[in-house]
């Protein structure tokens, strides 16, 4: 295999971000960037996959060298189960990128799918990635390698890493902008296009019941819009690196929003979307307005997994003891006494309530 270095794993990403920073089609977006990984990391086979994000089932997929049966497989395995790596657990984890070599300890025949499906059709290790944006997933990956291929190397798993929330925020917009414009029926976000000097081309009724008045040469709330639209033309220019564009704003009725943009290709146009924030979203906002600690904010943001304190204490490497110590500390910052009420306390929906409909 050829080798890499981080300047090329840099380019790598910024093409994706530029890539992803259009707004497009999410199946032909798959296609795309696959094209654009298969050239930086080798594969023989692939499934890119879009997913419901409310039920984890597939919808749609590209696919590179699977065979029928296999994906078949594949597919019957991941739903019914117990086994490494599951899209599901990755992305429940928190977890963007890992490879079946890694989880294994070198002892591939330790997976189920290993053993039932890969052995058997001659392929070796396995790469997976989710592509989640706020704890939402919208597609996963699933690259393989024959079995006399090297596996993949920790900077391979680090480089989709990097890469997945680019391809969340590309999927995302794609079926956003379908949403808003092409099943005008359906309760579609929020959507302001700019031309590239700035001005207001169009809006939907939804944009201005959050924002406001978007022509307002004051601009107050609709100054996001801006800022957004700018990001987003730089990241489609690769002039931007970073993580996708995305401000979280509060709605004149109190209600959190989050604010995205998008490049329209062909327009000389920029698409910017509008929707209500999920608690996910907002949560770390929130965590940093109570002024807890790095440590605190880490330790909240396990609690809302709802992992278990054990798994806790020893994914952050301390002991219970302690991990209990940052528990009241949290708790204490926030006004709460038990988990049930920090997740109420940093609920979408109480957040929405606390200036719209109190008083």
């Amino acid at each position: 295999m050829t080798s890499r270095t981080r300047a090329d794993d840099d380019r790598l990403v910024g093409s994706v971000a530029r890539l992803c920073a259009r707004a497009t089609e999410p199946l032909d977006l798959l296609r795309r960037v696959a094209a654009l990984v298969r050239g930086h990391v080798p594969y023989d086979a692939a499934g890119w996959i879009l997913v419901d994000p409310d039920t984890m089932l597939l919808n749609a997929v590209h696919e590179e060298g699977v065979p029928r049966e296999a994906h078949l497989a594949l597919l019957e395995l991941e739903l019914s189960g117990e086994d490494l790596n599951r899209f599901v657990d990755l992305a429940r984890d928190g977890v963007a990128a890992a490879s079946l070599a890694a989880a294994t300890g070198g002892r591939l025949d330790r997976s189920v799918r290993w053993r039932t499906v890969y052995e058997p059709h001659g392929f070796g290790d396995e790469l997976r990635g989710v592509f989640c944006s706020g704890g939402v997933c919208w597609g996963h990956v699933c690259l393989t390698r024959t079995a006399d291929a090297p596996w993949f190397t920790p900077r391979e798993v680090g480089l989709l890493s990097r890469l997945a929330p680019h391809v969340a925020h590309g999927i995302r917009s794609g079926l956003l902008l379908d949403e808003a414009w092409l099943e005008p029926g359906r309760e579609p976000p929020g959507v302001v296009v700019l031309d590239d000097d700035g001005r207001v081309v169009s809006t939907t009724a939804r944009a201005l019941d959050w924002l406001g008045p978007v022509h307002d040469d004051r601009l107050e709330r609709s100054v996001v819009v801006h800022e957004v639209a700018v990001h987003a033309r730089a990241m489609a220019a690769g002039d931007r690196e970073g993580p996708p564009p995305l401000a979280r704003v509060r709605a004149a009725s109190g209600e959190w929003l989050l604010v995205r943009g998008s490049r329209l290709d062909g327009r000389g146009q920029t698409a910017v979307l509008v929707e209500p924030a999920r608690r996910s979203d907002v949560a770390p906002l929130l965590l940093h307005l109570h002024e807890l600690t790095p440590r605190e904010r880490q330790v909240a943001q396990h609690l809302l997994s709802g992992r278990s304190t054990a798994d806790i204490a020893a994914d952050l490497w301390i002991t219970q003891e302690t991990l209990r110590g940052h528990v009241k500390s949290v708790f204490a910052k926030l006004g709460v006494s038990s988990r049930p009420e920090l997740f109420a306390r940093l609920a979408h929906e109480a957040v929405a309530r606390s200036a719209g409909t109190e008083g």
